[in-house]
C-alpha cells in the first residue's frame, strides 16, 4: 500500500492505514526528520511491514535537491525497516546511486513520450530508458559484493607475478642477529610475506643467509608467521 506524499502528516489516516496490515510504502516528500520520526513511532508498533520512500517534490528535479545522503541518515534512524528512493528526474544516473547507497525499492514513473502534455511526463522515463536502468541496477548490486575484504581466486595469478617477499638485503653471516636493515622486499617467488618482515627483527642467522636469499625464514632462529 502507498502512503501518497500528501498525507504521511495525516497521523489519524496513517495510523488506520497501519492497523490494516498490508505491506506499506511511505513517501517522505516535504516532511521534515522530526516528522519522519513520528511517523515511525506511529506505524512501527501497529505494522512493522513498512518502508520510507526517500523523496523530494517537485517536477522535475533539480540535481542539488536531491540529497541522496538522506538515503544514508534514514538508514542510521531506522535500521530495521527498508529505505527506498523515489525517482523525479531525467537521465538513470541517480536512481543508480541510489541502488549503490542501499536503496530496496525504486519507485520511478514511465511514460511513452517526454513530450506528452503534464508535469510528469518531462521527468519519466521512457521504455528505452527503463531497460537501461534496470540493467544498470543488476549492474550495480552484481559490483557491491559482499563486505568482506580478502584475496580473491581472480587476483592470485597477478599477486604471483607481482607479489613481494622478504629477502635478505646484503649477506648476513651466520650467528648475526638481525636488524631491519639487513633486510628488504622484492618481487619474488613468494617465501616470506612482507607482513612478516617486523617478526624477523631480533632473529639470528642459523647459516650464513645470501643477498637476495628468500628463504630467510628457514635460516633464523623461533621464528613464527604472522597469523
Amino acid at each position: 500500500m502507498s502512503v501518497h506524499i500528501s498525507v504521511p502528516n495525516n497521523f489519524p489516516y496513517l495510523e488506520k492505514t497501519a492497523k490494516k496490515h498490508h505491506p506499506m510504502v511511505i513517501s517522505s516528500g516535504m516532511q521534515s526528520m522530526d516528522t519522519r520520526k513520528q511517523m515511525y513511532q506511529i506505524v512501527k508498533p501497529l505494522n512493522p511491514h513498512f518502508c520510507f520512500l526517500k523523496c523530494t517534490s517537485t517536477y522535475p528535479l533539480e540535481v542539488k535537491d536531491v540529497k541522496l545522503r538522506v538515503i544514508s541518515e534514514y538508514q542510521k534512524l531506522f535500521p530495521d525497516i527498508p529505505i527506498c528512493y523515489s525517482w523525479h528526474k531525467t537521465g538513470i544516473a541517480i536512481s543508480v546511486t541510489a541502488v549503490a547507497l542501499g536503496s530496496k525499492i525504486l519507485e520511478c514513473h514511465i511514460t511513452l513520450d517526454k513530450t506528452w502534455k503534464g508535469s510528469d511526463h518531462s521527468a519519466s522515463l521512457e521504455p528505452r530508458e527503463l531497460a537501461e536502468l534496470v540493467q544498470s541496477m543488476c549492474l550495480v548490486e552484481r559490483a557491491l559484493g559482499s563486505p568482506t575484504k580478502q584475496l580473491l581466486s581472480c587476483e592470485m595469478a597477478c599477486h604471483q607475478k607481482l607479489g613481494k617477499s622478504v629477502v635478505a638485503k646484503v649477506k648476513i653471516p651466520e650467528g648475526t642477529v638481525l636488524t631491519l636493515d639487513m633486510l628488504t622486499m622484492k618481487m619474488a617467488e613468494l617465501r616470506l610475506s612482507p607482513e612478516d618482515i617486523f617478526n624477523l627483527v631480533g632473529k639470528k642467522a642459523l647459516v650464513t643467509v645470501e643477498e637476495d636469499n628468500t628463504n630467510t625464514e628457514e635460516l633464523v632462529e623461533h621464528h613464527d608467521k604472522k597469523k
